[in-house]
C-alpha cells in the first residue's frame, strides 16, 4: 500500500484465488477488479465483505477460450511490454524436456517464484 500512498491499486491480475484472496483487502482500492485466471482449490473462500462493501469486481477468464483477435491481441501488447522493459518476466527454473518429471514436480510443490520454463529443443 505505501506504493500507491495507501489508495490500493485498481486491478490485480491473480493466478491463484484460493492463495491468495485474503491478501486482497490489504492491496485493492475500492471499484477495483481481480482477473482471476487460476486457482488452487476448487472452492476458494474470499473475504466477501471486503469485497462486497468495496464493491469489487471478480472476471474469470480461461486465456484458451478467448476470441482469437483479443487474445493477439493480449499477446502482441505483452511482448511489446516485455520488449520496452515495462513488464518482468520471471523464470523461476529452467528444466529440459528430458526432465520434465522434475519441471512439474516443481510446479506441483508450489513454491517457484516465477515461471517453470521446458526447453524442446
Amino acid at each position: 500500500m505505501a506504493i500507491t500512498a495507501k489508495r490500493g491499486v485498481d486491478a490485480v491480475i491473480e493466478m491463484d484465488l484460493a492463495a491468495n484472496a485474503k491478501l486482497l483487502p490489504d492491496v485493492l482500492a475500492p471499484n477495483g477488479v481481480v482477473a482471476v485466471y487460476g486457482g488452487s482449490a476448487p472452492e476458494p473462500t474470499i473475504p466477501f465483505q471486503f469485497l462486497l462493501q468495496n464493491s469489487i469486481a471478480l472476471k474469470f477468464f480461461l486465456v484458451y477460450l478467448m476470441p482469437q483477435d483479443l487474445r493477439s491481441r493480449a499477446t502482441a501488447e505483452i511482448t511489446r511490454m516485455l520488449e520496452q522493459g515495462k513488464l518482468i518476466h520471471n523464470v523461476a527454473q529452467t528444466f529440459e524436456l528430458a526432465d520434465i518429471v522434475a519441471a512439474h514436480e516443481a510446479v506441483e510443490a508450489g513454491k517457484a517464484l516465477g515461471n517453470i520454463v521446458v526447453r524442446t529443443a
